[in-house]
């Protein structure tokens, strides 16, 4: 079971520095031995990150120095989504369920492209949300925004640009670094694609992981 806390970003310009300095303290927790709600409360949950994630690990360092990087993607977490109060499976906010609804029921809306272009950018949506069918509107921004923080982390920021007061690399299973990928930038352009192409095909452009 879980620890449930509640974890509130301050300033969404800030998010990986705040979550940075904020998740590091549990990195050496059993894996996904917290849970922080992160939109909502822990009475009423809406999104929540369990942490530390699967690939968070210590690395193995023959002679540690000032300099030693000692630990493997420290902000890996899993992005967890709750409809109604009640924790949804990990299997039904994928990346290609998501893909799959913006596809069926929410591409062409000029609307809705303009929540997503400016969660894109600014990690907010301040402007009306249109309701659509499909899954809710509103859970799937949020479902995407912590996704695209979650693939930036994974992806593509190192722990100087996340500001990290501890040293981590990006790393694949073997060991190989990852850092300076896409990030959201691939999500983003898989759901882009979509307006002119049918799913089969942007699959084939860009394969969900």
């Amino acid at each position: 079971m879980s620890i449930k806390k509640e974890l509130h970003i301050k300033n969404p310009k800030e998010v990986y520095k705040e979550l940075s300095n904020f998740l590091y303290k549990y990195a050496d927790s059993p894996a996904g031995s917290y849970l922080f709600i992160v939109e909502g409360t822990v009475k009423k949950p809406i999104m929540a990150i369990r942490y530390p994630g699967k690939k968070v690990r210590k690395r193995e360092v023959k002679k540690i120095t000032k300099s030693s990087c000692l630990w493997a993607n420290m902000l890996d977490f899993e992005v967890v989504v709750y409809e109604n109060g009640k924790e949804l499976g990990s299997k039904d906010f994928t990346f290609s369920k998501i893909a799959e609804d913006y596809d069926k029921n929410k591409k062409g809306n000029k609307e809705f492209w303009s929540c997503l272009e400016e969660l894109f950018k600014t990690d907010e949506v301040k402007r009306s949300i249109p309701k659509l069918p499909g899954i809710d509107s509103e859970l799937f921004l949020l479902a995407v925004k912590w996704i695209w923080i979650q693939e930036d982390l994974n992806y593509r920021l190192n722990w100087e640009e996340t500001c990290s007061p501890v040293k981590y690399r990006l790393e694949s299973k073997k060991g190989n670094s990852v850092s300076g990928g896409a990030g959201r930038k691939r999500f983003y352009a898989f759901l882009r694609l979509l307006d002119w192409f049918d799913f089969k095909t942007v699959c084939k452009i860009i394969t969900p992981r």
